[in-house]
C-alpha cells in the first residue's frame, strides 16, 4: 500500500504511542483521522501534526458504544472520502492471573473498558472497508494508554495475536489485511515471561513495523515482536 496516499484511522491518538505513531504517518505523507476519548490531549497531538506540516484532523469519542464509533467511522468517510488503514490500540487493563483478588471483576472490567472498543473499532473499520471494496489494513497494537513505561502482559499479548490472525482469516476474501505489533518477550532468570519496557526506541521500533505492516502487501494474519536494535 502506498501510504502517501492513505487514509489512516488511529485510535487513542492522545496517547503516547497514539502521537507517536501520528507523527511517523504523518511525516509519510498521510491523511490522519485522529480519535481520542480525551479533548485535551487529542488536541495536542493535533497541533504537533499540523506543526509538522501533517494533514490531520481530530475526531472527539464521546461515547465507545457500538452505535457511537460507527458514527465516528462514517463522519472520516465524509471528511477525507475514504478510509485505507484502521491503527486499532489495545489500551484496557491488562489481564489478571487466575488467582489474583478479584479476578473476575479485574478481567471483566478489562474486557469492558480495553477489549469492546478494540473489537467495536475492527468490526466498524471492517464493515467500512468490505463495503466500499477497500483493499484495507487493520494493526492491531499493543501500548498503555498514559504510563509508556508499564509493560502489556502475556495474556493481553495473546488475546491481541488470537484476534489478529481470526480477524485475518475472515477478512482474507474481502482483500482486507490484518496484523498486529506487540512489545517483545523475553525470559528472566526465574523463567518467567517479561516485558521490555516501551522506551522511546522501543516506541520508534513499534512505529516502524506498524509502517511496515501497512507498505507490505504481503504481510497477513501475524505478529511482529518490536525490540531496540
Amino acid at each position: 500500500m502506498n501510504i502517501a496516499h492513505s487514509v489512516i484511522v488511529i485510535t487513542a491518538a492522545g496517547s503516547p504511542m497514539g502521537k507517536a505513531i501520528s507523527l511517523h504517518f504523518a511525516s509519510l505523507g498521510a491523511k490522519l483521522a485522529l480519535v481520542d476519548i480525551e479533548a485535551d490531549r487529542l488536541q495536542q497531538t493535533q497541533q504537533a501534526c499540523l506543526a509538522a506540516g501533517g494533514d490531520s484532523h481530530p475526531f472527539l469519542l464521546e461515547n465507545q458504544d457500538e452505535a457511537s464509533i460507527a458514527s465516528l467511522i462514517n463522519q472520516v468517510h465524509q471528511c477525507f472520502g475514504t478510509i485505507d488503514v484502521l491503527i486499532n490500540y489495545w489500551l484496557g487493563s491488562d489481564l489478571p492471573t487466575l488467582f489474583s483478588p478479584a479476578s473476575v471483576d479485574q478481567f471483566c472490567r478489562s474486557m469492558s473498558e480495553g477489549a469492546t472498543p478494540f473489537f467495536i473499532f475492527g468490526k466498524q473499520a471492517a464493515n467500512y472497508m468490505r463495503e466500499h471494496h477497500c483493499e484495507g489494513v487493520i494493526v492491531n497494537l499493543a501500548a498503555n494508554l498514559i504510563n509508556t513505561h508499564q509493560p502489556i502482559n502475556s495474556g493481553s499479548k495473546a488475546m491481541i495475536s488470537g484476534l489478529t490472525q481470526s480477524w485475518a482469516k475472515e477478512l482474507a476474501e474481502f482483500n482486507i489485511r490484518v496484523g498486529g505489533v506487540v512489545p517483545l518477550s523475553f525470559e528472566h532468570e526465574s523463567g518467567s515471561p517479561q516485558n521490555k519496557l516501551l522506551s522511546q526506541p522501543l516506541q520508534y521500533e513499534i512505529v516502524r513495523s506498524a509502517e511496515y505492516i501497512v507498505a507490505n502487501d504481503y504481510f497477513n494474519g501475524r505478529m511482529i515482536e518490536a525490540e531496540v536494535g
